[in-house]
């Protein structure tokens, strides 16, 4: 999105972005608090699926892979 923005193609973005040390990256977590996170997410929307859980997680800053 922010490619198409700039009139760039993705791959030249994804270069300038790695040059100046801004690459994208993920957060570590251990398996012990990614499923601590999980079940606190399940216990209050059980019947909200992956997508809604990717966001619960980005709303709480945590990027995961």
């Amino acid at each position: 999105e922010l490619a198409s923005t700039l009139h760039m193609h993705r791959n030249i973005l994804r270069k300038y972005l790695k040059a100046y040390g801004l690459e994208r990256r993920f957060d570590e977590l251990s398996n012990s608090d990614l499923d601590n996170l999980v079940k606190v997410f399940k216990a209050t929307k059980p019947n909200s699926g992956l997508c809604y859980l990717i966001g619960f997680l980005r709303s709480h800053g945590i990027r995961v892979q």
